[in-house]
């Protein structure tokens, strides 16, 4: 693996950023920090995107990727995964209060953002519901990376989005050190406690291979978390009762939006040999947590007082959610003359979640199946004008069933099964890099016939003769350029650029669906005659990789003829608003902006934007600006030990693009600050992360929520951090 070299006076963020941006130099590369030098340096490994085949970093490839490892993800580590990724260009969080959040990327959600743990499905149903948690531990992670552009195709050809990859390393390769992890921490705003430990150790064989193995566990718990002053509103959101909307007038805490526990326990273990490696892992999840915004509407028994009425009333839905997971990976690099290496990985799964209301489960969902892929990669061939051509072949395959069986089961028992095969190609012709990419995918999912179908959906033309197999065949192509830009003077910059069609089938839930939805406060019904989705993204970009100032910049348009969407019908259903899911074509257009500049050595300042649009769709994400700084006692002023001082204001604009019926939604600051102490004891490491988030106590609603209405984000909250490494 190649090596870069760093002088250790240069700022953490700098070091990352810099890292990132010269990884195919040679070994023998430094970086100038300036006329104060010092003969110690510190090695850091290249970092790969490990979800895309060529093993490239983050500034090699032609699509824009977020990589969020060591620093970066210490600080923006949080209970779920999409308020981990909030704070990074383009990328949103669609929250269900603070235990559930699916990431949002360029206006994107659900199905269209594949989610993966270590490069496999989560294979949970966080796409089939807002409220259902992805169960992807973020606790236990060591990076997590997002792909747009080509690279997505390897994972699915509706991944229209982006892919989120959860990498934990559960099971080991061969590549970490020894090591023994502790990390707890405190949460002032629902005085939340979080524990995690990770151990990672070897054995040398007398053959000369070795044993690999890692275990993980984490735990969190909190209570209801603190809301800041709101503000008295004069409407309140459709479907919404009077005793919700006015709930958070004078209640100091946000109801039944507590976890009562939240673990995770994984072991992992391989067999390493010079050639690759082969390993297994055993996981177990298991959380309960409240859904504040999910209530039915309930009417006063004979009888009963209105306080009883009320305490009734507040104890809402919960989740208890249970995730067995088996994981096979294997690598054998040079197996036969002309492949470069052979990747294979499966994962096994059984997952369930009842949600429960007044005690009593009321609807109880599971999922089992599989997921496997492997890839090829080719020894590069001669192409065309006396180039290098790489190649990566593969095939992805799945087979599960889903169930719902209780008052909220809207979607059928549906069995589904998925192949596709796909090809990535990457040269370079003068100076341009370029990347190709191409997959045909079969899906086919086989619902169950209800014995009958609410008359409601009966209307719009979903009848129970529909219910029958569906089988989509999809293809998607990709292109994707690369160029170097030297100006006068300064070095580093790149200009990308690429072109993706790809196609996407309807899911289950928007074919079939049917029946009142309490956490979303709507009455769905399906569309059994959707066809395919085909959409046309152009992206151009520039970068500057190098320096003091480094950047990147990407603007793009997706063109989705037959986009699929829940449209509002204006109508209610036993209290509840009526959706309808249709198609029509959609456009969405936007930008993002990621700047870092190094005032001086151990001083950095940054800055961020982004802004997407489009027109009469809902829950589409509002603009923001952002700026921030970090500055490094050890580069500042040589310190032995480092504090480090960081800090992110954020503005979020008044978001009044809406959909039809949809409430708009006021802007608000977000500000942070923090500071994190580190040092070095014998052969320990430890550190103290002292962090403040929504600093100004601002009434937060994110316009990508469902219950943005019934449940703002949290107050002000103060964590307190202790990590030890050994």
């Amino acid at each position: 693996m190649k090596k870069l070299l760093i002088q250790p006076r240069l700022s953490r963020v700098m070091a990352m950023l810099l890292a990132s941006s010269v990884l195919n130099a040679q070994a023998d590369t430094s970086l100038d920090s300036g006329s104060d030098t010092r003969d110690q340096s510190i090695q850091l490994d290249k970092v790969v995107i490990s979800a895309h085949s060529f093993d490239q970093g983050q500034n090699e490839m032609a699509q824009p990727a977020t990589l969020l490892t060591d620093e970066d993800l210490n600080r923006q580590r949080a209970t779920s995964l999409g308020e981990t990724l909030s704070a990074q260009p383009g990328i949103h969080n669609s929250s269900y209060g603070s235990s559930v959040g699916r990431p949002v990327v360029r206006g994107m959600s659900g199905a269209r953002v594949k989610v993966l743990q270590d490069g496999i499905d989560t294979l949970d149903a966080s796409t089939i519901s807002p409220d259902h948690g992805v169960n992807a531990d973020a606790q236990s992670a060591t990076k997590i990376e997002v792909l747009r552009g080509p690279a997505t195709l390897m994972y699915g050809s509706g991944a229209f989005g982006g892919v989120v990859n959860v990498v934990d390393e559960r099971i080991p390769t061969g590549l970490a050190q020894p090591s023994t992890n502790i990390r707890v921490q405190y949460d002032t705003v629902n005085k939340g406690k979080t524990a995690a430990m990770n151990h990672s150790n070897s054995v040398d064989l007398s053959s000369g291979n070795e044993v690999h193995w890692r275990v993980s566990a984490s735990h969190f718990r909190s209570d209801e978390y603190e809301l800041p002053e709101l503000a008295e509103h004069d409407e309140h959101e459709e479907g919404e009762t009077e005793e919700a909307h006015d709930e958070h007038d004078t209640e100091e805490t946000l109801g039944n939006s507590d976890t009562s526990y939240s673990n995770n326990l994984t072991f992992g273990s391989s067999y390493v040999f010079p050639s690759g490696y082969v390993g297994i892992a055993l996981s177990e999840s298991k959380s309960e947590y409240g859904l504040p915004g999910h209530v039915h509407e309930e009417e006063h028994v004979e009888g009963e007082t209105a306080e009883e009425h009320e305490h009734h009333e507040s104890e809402g839905a919960r989740i208890e959610m249970r995730q067995r997971r088996i994981d096979l990976d294997s690598r054998v690099d040079q197996p036969i003359e002309g492949i470069d290496s052979v990747k294979f990985r499966i994962g096994f799964n059984d997952y369930r979640h009842d949600e429960i209301e007044d005690g009593v489960i009321g609807t109880k969902f599971r999922r089992k199946g599989f997921e496997g892929r492997s890839e090829v990669l080719l020894a590069p061939v001669d192409g065309l004008f006396q180039t290098k051509l790489s190649q990566a072949v593969g095939i992805q395959f799945s087979q599960d069933t889903f169930k719902a069986v209780g008052e909220e089961a809207v979607v059928p028992k549906t069995d589904s099964s998925l192949v596709g095969v796909f090809w990535l190609g990457k040269t370079k012709v003068s100076d341009w890099g370029i990347e190709l990419g191409a997959r045909l995918e079969q899906a086919k999912l086989s619902p169950n016939k209800p014995d009958s179908i609410n008359p409601i959906c009966e209307a719009e033309g979903l009848s129970a003769e529909q219910y029958k197999n569906k089988d989509f065949d999809t293809h998607s192509l990709s292109l994707g350029l690369v160029r170097d830009l030297n100006f006068a003077g300064s070095q580093g910059w790149q200009l990308v650029g690429s072109l993706t069609s790809a196609q996407r089938a309807p899911a289950t839930q928007e074919l079939f669906s049917c029946g009142a939805h309490a956490a979303t406060q709507t009455f769905d019904v399906g569309n059994p005659n959707l066809k395919v989705e085909e959409a046309l993204n152009i992206e151009v970009g520039v970068r500057k990789t190098k320096g003091q100032l480094t950047t990147v910049l990407n603007l793009y348009q997706n063109n989705i003829s037959d986009f699929i969407y829940a449209q509002n019908a204006n109508r209610e259903v036993d209290g509840f608003g009526q959706y309808n899911v249709v198609q029509q074509d959609a456009t969405f257009v936007g930008g993002e902006l990621d700047v870092a500049f190094q005032l001086i050595e151990g001083l950095t300042l940054t800055g961020m934007a982004d802004r997407v649009r489009a027109n009469d769709l809902p829950r589409i994400p509002a603009d923001r600006i952002g700026l921030g700084f970090e500055a490094s006692s050890m580069a500042l002023f040589s310190t032995q030990s480092d504090w480090m001082l960081f800090g992110q204001w954020q503005q979020i604009q008044k978001q009044d693009q809406v959909a039809e019926n949809e409430e708009v939604s006021l802007g608000y600051d977000l500000l942070s600050l923090g500071v994190t102490y580190q040092a070095m004891l014998a052969k320990n490491e430890y550190r103290i992360d002292l962090k403040a988030n929504n600093l100004l106590d601002e009434e937060i609603r994110q316009h990508t929520s469902f219950v943005k209405e019934q449940a703002p984000q949290p107050g002000r909250n103060v964590s307190l951090a202790l990590s030890l490494k050994f």
